[in-house]
């Protein structure tokens, strides 16, 4: 079931640079998921795990995103820019079929240095995602520059891990359809950035300065903090005995949360389907046909219930995220589960949760399957019951009539 500790941790992220969809959080859903990404992501000590328990402190939050990027159910999404923004904004400096984008230490480093209206700023280079580089690809941009500074000497290092793994993920999409362009993590600017008369050297030796000590980002309460007190807001709005809660949405309604986990007529708890992940099927789709046979990527997975050790509890479509595991019933009483591959986002819930150790995550998966709309059957069997409890006894009598028993 729902917990309501992380429910609680969550809501104080909530703000300017980041949304919380705590409805979709594999792990808010039920507490047995294993999925930790945006913890082990976190590139400020936001999110972080601290002896077996996750912690939240909004007040470091440097709004980087990269939590957002490695959520495979977007229950975490980045905001200022969002991913239409950030997609627009990348458009509209593109030159010819050529587009940077530089994280915002490296732009500090480079002030002066590169034309800043040429490229698109991201506070860190871990904000990119699959769906942002395969949606420039379909506009027709043939290279994408992501311009950092030295990684070593940031405090938001880890966002170059998960840009590495974007860029690879992407690669892997675009080898499948045999689509070609050139994308790179790079620590100079591209020359075609640089300001008249500013030598790739200049740009390096100022690179190397601003890099000779640690940097990294500002965290937005402290940010937000200083400009309320610097533009004497009013009271109402810029709260500065209260930054946090100002930036990040202040008290959280338990109840109102409640009230919208509620369990739908199938018995599952609601489904969504990230924007991200319908974006990224719809460019796929423009690319045209795929001609690899199968891809290994972190975004999507192949579901297989072994028949033998299942227990026929469907639990697995109850707390699915997406809905990629659905229940269903025939008129004839045949029941089961269903299973989309286009729709799962790999957020392994249905392998953590099914206590009978019957689900298999497999990474390999046909191009086919997600195009197609491909549906995988499993037809499941009524379980076996042990007939030494009383509660037990009642559901197997229930199996055997047709109408309501009711406990007393």
């Amino acid at each position: 079931m729902p917990d309501n500790n992380i429910i609680d941790r969550f809501a104080a992220l909530d703000g300017v640079a980041i949304r919380v969809q705590q409805l979709r959080c594999a792990k808010v859903r039920n507490r047995n998921v294993s999925c930790l990404k945006c913890a082990d992501a976190c590139t400020s000590g936001c999110i972080s795990l601290e002896e077996g328990e996750l912690v939240i402190d909004s007040s470091k939050c440097v709004g980087c995103g990269t939590c957002a990027t490695v959520c495979p159910t977007c229950a975490l999404e980045a905001r200022n820019p969002s991913d239409a923004e950030l997609l627009n904004r990348c458009l509209a400096t593109r030159t010819d079929d050529t587009v940077s984008i530089v994280c915002t230490p490296a732009l500090k480093a480079l002030e002066g240095r590169v034309d800043a209206d040429a490229c698109a700023a991201v506070v860190c280079c871990g904000r990119v995602d699959e769906s942002l580089l395969l949606g420039l690809v379909v506009e027709g941009v043939q290279t994408v520059h992501i311009v950092c500074g030295d990684c070593t000497m940031c405090a938001q290092k880890h966002g170059l891990d998960t840009a590495n793994m974007v860029l690879d993920t992407t690669q892997v999409l675009l080898d499948a359809w045999e689509r070609r362009a050139q994308l790179d993590v790079c620590h100079e600017p591209p020359a075609y950035l640089l300001a008249d008369g500013v030598t790739a050297d200049a740009a390096k030796a100022a690179l190397q300065d601003y890099f000779s000590e640690e940097r990294g980002n500002t965290p937005i309460a402290e940010t937000m903090a200083a400009a309320a007190e610097e533009e004497e807001q009013d009271a109402s709005e810029a709260k500065k005995d209260e930054p946090t809660a100002a930036v990040f949405g202040g008290e959280h309604d338990e109840s109102s949360f409640a009230s919208k986990m509620h369990v739908m007529k199938d018995g599952t708890l609601p489904h969504f389907i990230p924007d991200r992940r319908e974006r990224l099927l719809t460019c796929l789709a423009q690319l045209g046909e795929p001609k690899a046979k199968s891809i290994e990527t972190r975004l999507w997975g192949c579901t297989v219930i072994d028949g033998v050790k299942c227990s026929s509890c469907q639990m697995c479509a109850t707390f699915c995220p997406t809905g990629a595991l659905s229940k269903f019933e025939d008129e004839d009483g045949t029941f089961g589960v269903n299973h989309y591959p286009g729709d799962c986002v790999k957020c392994r819930s249905c392998e953590d949760i099914c206590k009978e150790d019957a689900i298999t995550i497999l990474d390999d998966v046909k191009p086919a399957y997600l195009l197609e709309g491909t549906v995988h059957r499993y037809t499941m069997k009524p379980r076996d019951v042990e007939l030494d409890d009383p509660h037990q006894i009642v559901n197997t009598m229930q199996q055997y009539i047709d109408f309501p028993i009711y406990e007393r």
